[in-house]
């Protein structure tokens, strides 16, 4: 009998110390961080083990993003692949993305007018998004070598260089006169469309300051200190 009551208060101990305590999730979940597939071509062999002798059990396609549990010195990449923990090599995955999110719709606010950016499809591997100031179509693509915007049928030019790194320079591809240079990494900026972290900073030669937010893409752009366009909302598309 004692014993009974001794186990009964043992639980009611237990329970109550769950209900003031926080949940704690498991420590390999808690550690994961998002990576990105980074490659220029083809897919992404996902594998059994650590090792290029291991069985391929899938493959996953460029910018797909994975949940990453832990990285070794030996190159390989412990990720969650189909409820299971399988492994990619890690020079082929990036662990942040400038890329627009696909699933919201970008409002703007320019020179005193409002403009929306809406997602359309996939046109020959690049992300097409429509502007509705212009109603016409520019696409944007993002690999382990940077971030590009360009046009149908037209040219394109590197909005950012990867790796991302503080005071790296790149020439414009079709004006070498031109430059960039990141002059800020894993900043915070606010705009009307919300608090943003780890944003980075690309400065222009000409003077125009560009504005990147993960996983978002460009929310603001200024000009000798003036705001020239700014996100003011980001909504489900």
């Amino acid at each position: 009998m004692k014993s009974k009551k001794a186990i009964y208060f043992l639980l009611s101990f237990l329970f109550a110390l769950a209900a003031i305590l926080p949940f704690q999730p498991a420590q390999s979940e808690a550690a994961a961080k998002v990576g990105y597939v980074a490659i220029d071509k083809g897919v992404l062999n996902v594998r059994s083990a650590p090792s290029t002798k291991a069985k391929v059990i899938g493959s996953l396609k460029n910018n797909a993003s994975v949940s990453v549990y832990s990285q070794s010195k030996s190159g390989w990449s412990e990720i969650g692949y189909e409820g299971k923990r399988a492994y990619v090599a890690s020079q082929y995955l990036r662990m942040y993305s400038y890329l627009m999110d696909k699933t919201k719709q970008y409002t703007y606010s320019a020179n005193g007018e409002t403009f929306t950016s809406t997602y359309v499809g996939k046109y020959e591997g690049w992300d097409e998004w429509t502007s509705s100031d212009t109603g016409e179509s520019y696409l944007v693509y993002e690999n382990n070598k940077g971030l590009y915007v360009g046009w149908i049928a037209s040219e394109y030019y590197a909005e950012i260089v990867y790796p991302i790194k503080k005071d790296k320079t790149w020439k414009d591809a079709f004006d070498p006169s031109l430059t960039y240079k990141i002059t800020g990494t894993d900043g915070i900026l606010t705009t009307k469309a919300g608090k943003f972290r780890g944003v980075i900073t690309v400065k222009a030669s000409t003077g125009y300051i560009n504005y990147y937010a993960p996983n978002t893409g460009i929310i603001k752009q200024t000009y000798k200190g003036k705001t020239i366009s700014e996100l003011i909302k980001l909504e489900k598309n």
